[in-house]
C-alpha cells in the first residue's frame, strides 16, 4: 500500500492500492484532523484533585484501615510473631507495590475508573466488573464494623459522667463467668495459692464486684476451652486422689470470660448459637448502619473535591491516636515482654506455605490490590503526575502503619499477660475482638477510662470511613464512567450515591442479626481472599500479555514526558508476580480448612455458599468476554473474534475519560466514516493510524 498526501496547500488526495476489497477510501480536508476543542461546561470536565496531596492522603487513607490496626498484628501473633515480617515485606516489594504502581498508571493514564478502563482489551472487561463485586460486597461488611464502632463510640462519649459500661459485671448479660481485668489476676494467684478442687466446687476464691466462676455439674459445658494453668497445676497435686478428681471437673467449669468480652458478643452482637437462629436485626445496630452509611453519603456528596478534603482528617488523625497509644502502651508494666513477642521471629515458621500465604493476602487486603479502588483515585490524578513516587509511599506507608499499629497492638498485650497471669497467646484474640474486646478492656484499667475509649473508637471511626469513602467512590465513578451518557448529567452523580448506598445498607441488614457475626465472617472469608487473588492475576496477564508489556511501558514513559521506563518492571508484571500469586494461591486452596468463629465451626452449606459467592466475584472475567464474542455478529471464526476483542477500542488513548461526549466521532476519521456507513457490530474494525504532515491516514479494514 502507499499514499500520496499533498503536505501544502488545499485539499490533500489520499490514494490507496491494496487488493482488499473491503478496504474503503475516503477523501478527507486537512482540518477533519484538527484536535476538536473540549467544550468547557462542568458535565464535559472530569474532576481533579485539589492537589497532588489530596491524592497521596486518599490513598493512604484507602489503604491504611481497620486491617492495619486488628487484622495485620493478629496474623503476626498466629504465625511467629516478627518472622511474619519477612514474608509479609517480600509480599510488599514483589506483589503490592509492582501492582500498586500497575494500577496507579493504568487509572492516570485513561483517566476513568475500573471497568472503563479496560477499553485497553475490551475483551476483558470482566476483570472491571470483578473489581466492583469485591468492592461492593467487602463495603457491606465492612461498613458493618463500622456501625458497632459507632455504638462503642456512642456509649464511650456518654459515660464520661459515669463509667464504660463494660467495666462492671453487674449486668443482665453476664451469665456468671464475668471477670473485669483484676479480678482475673485475683483469680489467678488465688487458683495457685489455694486448694484447687475446692476452689473449683466451693467457690472459696472470693472475687470483688460480684464476679465468680461458674461451675454447673448438672449440666457442664463440654465445649468450653480449658484453662492451661488447670492443666499445668494438676500435674503438680499428689497421687492422693486429687488429680483425678480435679478432672472430673474440668469438664464443668466454664472459662472466665472478661466483661469486655461479654458485653460485646452478649449486648452488642446478642449472638446467636450458629447460622441455624439467625434471628432479626437488632434495632440499635439497624440505626448504627443506617448513620454509618449517611456518613459516608455526606462526605462523597460533592466528589472528589468534598472526598479529598475530608480524607486530610481521616488519614492524619489515625496517626496522632497510635502515637498517643503507643506511648501510652510503652510505659505499661509488661510491655516489652509483648514487644520482644512481635519482632523476635521464629524461624521454623517460614518453611509454613499458610504463613506466606497470609501474608499474601494480608498484602493484598490492605493495599487493596485488584479492588479497583486505586485505579478510580488515580484518575482523577494530573497526567503528568510522578505515579512510581506515589505508588512507593502508599505502599511503604500502608507497611510502616501496620508495624507501628502491631507496635501498639503488642505493648496492650505484653500488658494483659502480665496483669492476668497468661501468656500472650492465651489472651490475644482474632479480628474483632482485637478491636472490640481487647481495647475495651485496657482502657477500664486507665485513668480517664472514658477518654481514652472515645479517643480509640474515633480513631478506628476515621480510619474505616477512610476506607469506605474510597470503596464507594469506586463504585460511583465506575457506574459513571461507563454510562456517562446516561448519569453524568445535573444531580445523576448524586443518585447514583444514594442508590449504591441504599442497596448495599439493604443487603447489610442480616449483619444486623443474632447471627450477623457469622455472615460477616462468612463474607470476609470468601469475597476478599482467593477471588481477589484471581482477579490481581488476571489483571498483570491482561496487561502484559494481551495488552503488551512495551506498550503499557511506553504509556507510562509518555506520563513521564517521554522519560523511558526501568526494563525490571516488565520482568516483575510480566513474570514473577504472576508466578508469586499462582503459588500462594495454590498453597492457600490446598490447606483451606472449613470456617470457624471462636468455638463454632461453620456447617459445610455455609462454605459452600461462600465458594459460590467467592466463584460468583469472578465469574464477569469469562461471562463478560462469552457475551462480547456473541454480541460481536460476525461470519468470523471465534479466534479472529478474540484477536480482534483483545485489541485496544477506538477510543482507548491518553486521558480517554476527559474527553467530552462525540470527542473520538468529531476527531477521527474513521468514526467519521463510519457515521455514514455503520458496522455491524460496535468494536468489529481494525485501525491503524500514522501521521503525515498535518493529515492522519485512518486505514480501516471491514470485517
Amino acid at each position: 500500500m502507499s499514499a500520496d498526501v499533498e503536505k501544502e496547500g488545499g485539499p490533500q488526495d489520499v490514494t490507496f492500492f491494496q487488493s482488499d476489497a473491503n478496504l474503503k477510501c475516503t477523501r478527507f480536508e486537512p482540518d477533519t484532523f484538527a484536535e476538536p476543542k473540549e467544550p468547557q461546561t462542568e458535565e464535559a470536565a472530569r474532576q481533579s484533585w485539589g492537589g497532588k496531596a489530596e491524592f497521596l492522603f486518599s490513598c493512604l487513607s484507602y489503604a491504611v484501615g481497620l486491617g492495619n490496626v486488628w487484622r495485620f498484628p493478629y496474623l503476626c501473633y498466629k504465625n511467629g510473631g516478627g518472622a511474619f515480617l519477612i514474608p509479609f515485606a517480600s509480599m510488599l516489594l514483589f506483589v503490592g507495590i509492582p501492582l500498586m504502581y500497575m494500577e496507579t498508571c493504568f487509572g492516570q493514564y485513561s483517566a476513568t475508573g475500573p471497568i472503563t478502563v479496560w477499553k485497553a482489551s475490551p475483551l476483558f472487561t470482566g476483570i472491571g466488573w470483578s473489581m466492583i463485586l469485591v468492592t461492593f460486597f467487602g463495603s457491606i461488611y465492612y461498613n458493618m464494623l463500622l456501625a458497632w464502632t459507632l455504638m462503642y463510640f456512642w456509649k464511650s462519649i456518654t459515660s464520661f459522667s459515669g463509667s464504660l459500661p463494660w467495666t462492671t459485671c453487674s449486668a443482665d448479660w453476664n451469665p456468671g463467668n464475668c471477670m473485669l481485668i483484676r479480678t482475673m489476676s485475683d483469680r489467678n494467684r488465688c487458683w495457685r495459692q489455694g486448694g484447687f478442687f475446692a476452689i473449683a466446687h466451693n467457690h472459696s476464691c472470693l472475687l470483688p464486684d460480684g464476679a465468680s466462676w461458674l461451675v454447673d455439674e448438672s449440666t457442664g459445658n463440654a465445649t468450653a476451652p480449658l484453662l492451661d494453668e488447670l492443666y499445668n497445676t494438676a500435674a503438680g497435686l499428689n497421687s492422693s486422689g486429687n488429680a483425678s478428681q480435679l478432672a472430673r471437673f474440668l469438664g464443668t467449669v466454664d472459662k472466665p470470660r472478661s466483661s469486655s468480652d461479654l458485653y460485646f458478643h452478649n449486648f452488642v452482637l446478642s449472638i446467636s448459637n450458629g447460622f441455624h437462629d439467625l434471628g432479626f436485626p437488632k434495632w440499635e445496630l439497624v440505626l448504627c448502619l443506617f448513620a454509618a452509611w449517611v456518613v459516608v453519603i455526606l462526605c462523597l456528596i460533592r466528589g472528589v473535591k468534598s472526598a479529598g478534603k475530608a480524607v486530610y482528617f481521616t488519614s492524619l488523625f489515625p496517626y496522632l491516636v497510635l502515637t498517643i497509644l503507643l506511648i501510652r502502651g510503652l510505659t505499661l508494666e509488661g510491655s516489652m515482654k509483648g514487644l520482644e513477642y512481635f519482632f523476635v521471629p521464629k524461624w521454623d515458621r517460614l518453611a509454613d506455605p499458610n504463613v506466606w500465604g497470609d501474608a499474601a493476602i494480608q498484602v493484598f487486603f490492605s493495599l487493596s490490590s485488584g479492588w479497583g479502588g486505586i485505579i478510580a483515585l488515580s484518575s482523577y490524578n494530573q497526567f503528568h503526575n510522578n505515579a512510581l513516587l506515589d505508588a512507593l509511599i502508599v505502599s511503604f506507608g500502608d507497611g510502616a502503619t501496620s508495624v507501628y499499629s502491631g507496635m501498639t497492638v503488642f505493648c496492650v498485650l505484653g500488658y494483659m499477660s502480665h496483669v492476668m497471669s497468661l501468656p500472650i497467646n492465651a489472651v490475644a484474640k482474632d479480628g474483632a475482638g482485637l478491636a472490640f474486646i481487647l481495647y475495651p478492656d485496657i482502657v477500664t484499667s486507665l485513668p480517664l477510662s472514658p477518654f481514652w475509649a472515645s479517643l480509640f473508637f474515633a480513631m478506628l471511626l476515621t480510619l474505616g470511613f477512610g476506607t469506605m469513602i474510597s470503596n464507594v467512590n469506586t463504585l460511583k465513578t465506575a457506574l459513571c464512567d461507563n454510562w456517562s451518557s446516561v448519569f453524568n448529567r445535573g444531580q445523576r452523580p448524586l443518585g447514583v450515591l444514594i442508590g449504591i448506598c441504599f442497596v448495599a445498607f439493604i443487603l447489610g441488614l442480616p449483619c444486623t442479626t443474632r447471627g450477623g457475626m457469622f455472615v460477616l465472617q462468612l463474607l470476609d472469608n470468601y469475597c476478599c481472599t482467593y477471588s481477589v487473588l484471581v482477579v490481581g492475576f488476571a489483571e498483570l496477564m491482561v496487561i502484559t500479555w494481551v495488552y503488551g508489556a512495551d506498550r503499557f511501558l511506553d504509556n507510562v514513559a509518555e506520563m513521564r514526558h517521554g522519560r523511558p521506563v526501568s526494563r525490571a518492571w516488565k520482568y516483575i508484571w510480566k513474570y514473577f508476580s504472576p508466578l508469586v500469586i499462582v503459588a500462594v494461591a495454590t498453597f492457600t486452596y490446598v490447606s483451606v480448612k472449613p470456617s470457624k468463629y471462636a468455638n463454632y465451626t461453620f456447617p459445610k452449606a455455609a462454605d459452600i455458599l461462600g465458594a459460590i459467592i467467592s466463584v460468583l466475584v469472578i465469574t464477569p472475567i469469562p461471562g463478560v468476554a462469552a457475551y462480547k464474542i456473541y454480541q460481536l455478529k460476525s461470519p468470523e471464526p471465534i479466534m479472529q473474534k478474540v484477536r480482534l476483542l483483545s485489541q485496544p477500542d477506538r477510543e482507548w488513548g491518553r486521558e480517554m475519560g476527559r474527553k467530552p461526549a462525540g470527542y473520538y466521532a468529531a476527531s477521527d476519521p474513521a468514526a467519521a466514516y463510519e457515521s455514514q456507513q455503520p458496522l455491524t457490530a460496535t468494536g468489529s474494525y481494525i485501525n491503524s493510524s500514522s501521521t503525515i504532515g498535518a493529515a492522519r491516514v485512518i486505514v480501516q479494514n471491514r470485517i
